[in-house]
């Protein structure tokens, strides 16, 4: 997570530059529960064959997180916030056949009998992490939000192959709406609508193909989609 702590740490000083001569300063931390929808396709290329096989899928979930955010009176309101999200999207454990195309299959020993049979694989995708900023519109209570999301795609497989595939980082950008009411002196709520996009995945697979020197599974893929929130928190 790098380079989501350089552009916390540079946003963060940008701000404090910008707003050195201010003496008002507002707070919230909150938790936040969201419903979303997310669209996912992937490909996987096989070693050796080069067969391609593609897939994809909807995921609707719920899930819970937190946030904490400091706003800028003199910056004409602009606020910078951190989310997390534990755990994001679990999709369904994935089950084909494959068969290889290598020779005759009935040769003990031969390529077919490693590279030929049943694949389970599974993915989720934890540890969200968004830094974003906002920007109120007026006194109207409603924001404009951006942000930089990173997280982990955290993949289970039993592959005939023997290939595995490991945990990689993403990185991605979102953006929305949301509309603070208060709930008292110190307390409030947030509506939010987001949309929410990956950069594209790119996996390779830890076995070296037999036929063919250098050649791995690779499994290419995209995801986002979208999320309404109802978070409620803290004001200082």
């Amino acid at each position: 997570m790098n380079k989501l702590t350089t552009i916390i740490a540079s946003s963060m000083i940008a701000m404090l530059s910008f707003v050195s001569a201010a003496n008002s300063f507002e707070y919230k931390v909150g938790i936040s529960g969201q419903s979303a929808a997310y669209y996912g396709n992937a490909t996987e290329t096989l070693k050796d064959t080069g067969v391609k096989t593609a897939d994809e899928a909807i995921v609707a979930f719920s899930t819970m997180g937190a946030f904490a955010e400091i706003g800028f009176d003199s910056a004409f309101g602009l606020k910078f916030g951190l989310e997390y999200t534990p755990e994001m999207i679990s999709f369904k454990t994935k089950t084909r056949v494959i068969m290889s195309t290598l020779g005759d299959s009935n040769v003990s020993g031969s390529p077919e009998g490693e590279d030929s049979g049943t694949q389970n694989i599974s993915a989720a995708v934890e540890d969200m992490l968004t830094a974003y900023l906002a920007i109120p519109i007026m006194d109207s209570g409603v924001h404009l939000k951006v942000g930089y999301t990173q997280a982990s795609l955290v993949t289970s497989e039993t592959l005939a192959t023997g290939s595995t595939y490991k945990d990689v980082d993403l990185s991605g950008a979102t953006a929305g709406v949301y509309y603070d009411g208060n709930l008292g002196d110190m307390a409030f709520y947030r509506l939010e609508g987001a949309y929410n996009t990956f950069d594209d995945l790119a996996l390779t697979g830890s076995e070296e193909g037999i036929a063919s020197s250098g050649s791995f599974n690779k499994i290419s893929a995209e995801l986002g989609g979208v999320a309404a929130k109802l978070s409620v928190g803290l004001q200082f």
